[in-house]
C-alpha cells in the first residue's frame, strides 16, 4: 500500500500543507511590515536631523557680530555640526561650488563614509531645492543618505546625513532566522499534533470498520458503536445501524418466507408423491382408481401452481419487476365483473353477494390487477363468512372508495395488524377451504391486494372486525 493511500497520511500533509502556506504568508507579511517600518523610522529620523541642523544652523549665526564677519555663516555651520550629533548619522555640509564645508566626527562609527564618497553621492543627486531620501550601497554594505539644500544669511549649502542600514538589517537578519527556525518547528510539532489528532478522530472508524467486517448474516442484530450520536461520525454509525436493521428485517423475512413457502409447497408435493406412490405399489387398480389418483395429483398440482404464481408476483413487485399496465378503465366495470365471476360460488354456499355502487368511476388503473386485488378480497369474504358479503363502491374527496364487509366471526384483535403480511392465516393449523375460488390458499392473497393497491398509489386496510363481521377498504384515487 503506498503512504498516501491513506486518508490519515492525506489529512495529515493537507493540514501541515495549509498551515505552512499560512505561516508562510504571516512570516512574509510580518517580516515587509517590520521592514516597512524600520525604513519610515530611518527616513524620520534623517528628516528630523536635516531639520533640527538646519535651525540650529541659523541660531548660531543669529547674533550681529557673525554677520559682520565672512566666516562666521561657516562657523556657525560647523558649531550646527558639532551640537547636532546623533550616533550613528553622519553630517556633511557642501557650499554652493561642491567644496566641504563642515563634517561631523563619527570616527567610532564602522560603516563610515569619507568626504569623498559624500561628494560623489551629492554630484549624482544634481542639486536641487527638494528633499531626498535616497538608498545605495558601496562594499557590500548598504546606507539611506538625506540630500536637502538650505540658506544662512544669504548663502547656499547642500546637506548630506549619511546613516549606515548595517543594525537594521542586522535586525531583520534575526528576525528571519527566528521564522527560519520557528516554522519548521511549528509545521514538525503539527504534523505529530495532527497526525494524532486525525488519528483519534479516525479511531471511531477503524472500530465502526472493524465491527462491520465482523458482521455476518449470523450476527445481523449486532450493531456499530456510537461513540456520540449527534457528531459527524455517530450520525455515520446511526445510518449504517438503520441499514443493519433494514438488512436483518429482510434476513428476518427471506427466512420466514423461505420456512413458509416450504411449508405450503410441502403438503401437496407430499400428497402427490403419496398418491404416485400408492399407484406404482398396487398391481392390478382399475381405470377409477387410477382417474381417481390422477385427480387428486392434478388438485395438489393446480395449488402449488397457484402459490408458485403468487411467490413469483410479490418477488417481483419486491424488486420492481413486475409491470402495471394503466389505461382508462371504469371501476364500476371491474367489481360488476368480478361479482358476477363469484356468484355461482357464492350460490352453492348460500351466500348472498350484494353490490351497491354509485356513478361512474373512471380511473386510470391496470384493470387485471385490479380484478386480481378485489377477487381476493372477495375470496377471503366468502371464506369466511356466515350468510352475505357486501359490495359498495363510492367517490369521495376524488378517491374511489370500495368496501367488502362479511358477518363472519372476525380477525382476533391481537393478530389483526398481521392480516396483510404475507403466508399469514387467522387458522394457525393453516387448514384450506375447499370452496377456494382464486389464490393459492397460502395467506399471500391479502400481501399480494396490498402491493396492487400501493401500485395505483392507493391503499388497502381493515376498516374493522369484530363478532359481528370484518370490513377491508380499498382507495384508488382518481385521475386529475
Amino acid at each position: 500500500m503506498k503512504i498516501f493511500d491513506s486518508t490519515l497520511i492525506r489529512l495529515t500533509f493537507w493540514y501541515v500543507g495549509v498551515l505552512a502556506l499560512i505561516l508562510l504568508f504571516f512570516t512574509s507579511i510580518t517580516y515587509f511590515l517590520i521592514n516597512s517600518v524600520l525604513d519610515s523610522k530611518t527616513d524620520n529620523t534623517l528628516s528630523e536631523i536635516a531639520l533640527a541642523f538646519e535651525k540650529t544652523a541659523q541660531g548660531e549665526f543669529s547674533d550681529e557680530e557673525d554677520k559682520n564677519n565672512p566666516a562666521g555663516v561657516t562657523d556657525a555651520i560647523r558649531e550646527a555640526t558639532v551640537d547636532v550629533g546623533f550616533k550613528n548619522y553622519k553630517v556633511f555640509v557642501f557650499s554652493a561650488g561642491k567644496k566641504l564645508v563642515s563634517a561631523s566626527d563619527n570616527s567610532k562609527l564602522r560603516d563610515d563614509i569619507s568626504a569623498e564618497a559624500a561628494a560623489g553621492l551629492l554630484g549624482k543627486s544634481g542639486g536641487n531645492d527638494n528633499t531626498k531620501i535616497e538608498y545605495f550601497t558601496r562594499d557590500d554594505e548598504s546606507f539611506k543618505v538625506l540630500l536637502t539644500r538650505f540658506q544662512v544669511h544669504d548663502e547656499t549649502f547642500d546637506l548630506l546625513i549619511v546613516h549606515p542600514l548595517e543594525e537594521q538589517e542586522t535586525l531583520l537578519e534575526k528576525i528571519a532566522y527566528v521564522f527560519l527556525i520557528t516554522v519548521p518547528l511549528a509545521l514538525i510539532f503539527a504534523s505529530f499534533g495532527g497526525y494524532y489528532l486525525a488519528g483519534k478522530s479516525f479511531k471511531p472508524i477503524a472500530e465502526m470498520s472493524e465491527k462491520a467486517e465482523a458482521i455476518t448474516a449470523r450476527n445481523l442484530h449486532e450493531r456499530l458503536p456510537v461513540e456520540n450520536e449527534y457528531d459527524e461520525l455517530g450520525r455515520l454509525a446511526n445510518t449504517f445501524n438503520r441499514l443493519l436493521s433494514r438488512l436483518d428485517m429482510s434476513f428476518e423475512q427471506q427466512k420466514r418466507f423461505m420456512a413458509d413457502a416450504s411449508h405450503e409447497l410441502r403438503t401437496p408435493v407430499a400428497i402427490v408423491r403419496g398418491e404416485a406412490e400408492v399407484s406404482l405399489t398396487k398391481d392390478n387398480r382399475g381405470t377409477a382408481d387410477y382417474r381417481e389418483t390422477i385427480s387428486i395429483m392434478q388438485k395438489e398440482a393446480e395449488r402449488m401452481s397457484k402459490v408458485i404464481e403468487d411467490l413469483f408476483t410479490l418477488s417481483r413487485a419486491d424488486a420492481g419487476e413486475n409491470p402495471v399496465s394503466k389505461q382508462s378503465v371504469y371501476l364500476e366495470d371491474i367489481l360488476s365483473d368480478t361479482v358476477k365471476s363469484f356468484r355461482s360460488i357464492a350460490s352453492k354456499r348460500g351466500i348472498s353477494l350484494q353490490i351497491n355502487i354509485d356513478d361512474e368511476m373512471p380511473i386510470f388503473a391496470d384493470e387485471q390487477l385490479l380484478a386480481r386485488l378485489f377477487s381476493n378480497l372477495l375470496d377471503n369474504a366468502i371464506k369466511h363468512t356466515k350468510s352475505f358479503v357486501k359490495i359498495s363502491a363510492k367517490i369521495e374527496n376524488e378517491n374511489c372508495i370500495v368496501k367488502i364487509s362479511d358477518d363472519g366471526n372476525g380477525i382476533p384483535a391481537e393478530e389483526q395488524n398481521r392480516v396483510f403480511d404475507r403466508f399469514y392465516r387467522v387458522d394457525p393449523s393453516r387448514s384450506r377451504e375447499k370452496t377456494q375460488a382464486t389464490g393459492s390458499g397460502a395467506g399471500l392473497g391479502l400481501a399480494i391486494s396490498k402491493w396492487i393497491a400501493e401500485s395505483h398509489e392507493g391503499t388497502l386496510e381493515l376498516i374493522s372486525s369484530d363478532t359481528n363481521g370484518s370490513i377491508f377498504g380499498a382507495t384508488i384515487p382518481m385521475p386529475k
